[in-house]
């Protein structure tokens, strides 16, 4: 762990080519990095920038994924291996973006952080464990992200609020930085509203998996992130 610019932890883990980072407030975004073969707990410097995209490579759409309810199932709280289920054709879809050269980041909220459920290296073992099981069918993460803060949180040191819990835009913004993203001509896939307000914050298109009807322009619902690749491949590809 290291401190940012502001004082706000930036934290760096990676495990077979995977770079997760609890990107918080206060923090660069320059100073976030994408999939590498960087060696274990690497330090993060101002020069990490230049390993994030091609310098010469124009802004690309993206595919921001929230985690629990659209990759795996919502099973409240999930802060251990043992309770992540993938949801049937999650791997597949992430698969068909990887294969298609579209970049995909997961931006999750994890206020089990601040209420003291799990702690960040929970977090990081899970997103490890997902990305294992994600090699398994051919797909791959670029970047997980995550925001560990909550108002209501009884962990001091995460409970306030953050520019970087969704649907405020700290985490797309990051993405954007690391993976050289057009965000308004990027996708967020979630099951909350505060997904739906996350796209509208950055003016990126959204597909809502979400039992509730959401019935307004802009908004697609599906049943699942499988049922709705084809679609998101479609309008990227148009």
């Amino acid at each position: 762990m290291q401190a940012g610019p502001s004082g706000g932890p930036i934290l760096r883990h990676e495990k077979a080519g995977v770079v997760d980072l609890g990107y918080v407030e206060g923090s660069d975004p320059s100073r976030v990095a994408r999939r590498s073969e960087a060696s274990l707990s690497t330090p993060l410097s101002t020069q990490d920038a230049s390993m994030l995209h091609e310098e010469s490579s124009s802004p690309q759409p993206g595919i921001l994924l929230d985690r629990d309810g659209t990759i795996i199932v919502d099973h409240g709280y999930v802060g251990s291996v043992d309770r992540v289920e993938f949801i049937e054709g999650s791997p597949e879809a992430i698969a068909r973006f990887n294969r298609a050269n579209i970049p995909v980041a997961v931006v999750t909220n994890q206020a089990g952080v601040a209420r003291g459920l799990y702690r960040i290296d929970d977090v990081i073992r899970v997103h490890e464990h997902i990305a294992e099981r994600l090699a398994q069918h051919g797909a791959h993460i670029d970047l997980f992200l995550f925001c560990p803060y909550h108002p209501a949180g009884v962990v001091g040191a995460f409970a306030r609020t953050s520019e970087d819990r969704k649907p405020r835009p700290g985490m797309a913004k990051a993405a954007e930085t690391a993976l050289n993203l057009d965000l308004t001509a990027s996708w967020v896939v979630g099951d909350r509203p505060e997904d739906i307000g996350l796209a509208e914050a950055i003016g990126a298109s959204v597909v809502y998996l979400g039992t509730d009807a959401h019935e307004r322009p802009g908004v697609w619902p599906f049943p699942t992130l499988g049922a709705a690749a084809p679609f998101i491949l479609e309008r990227i590809a148009a």
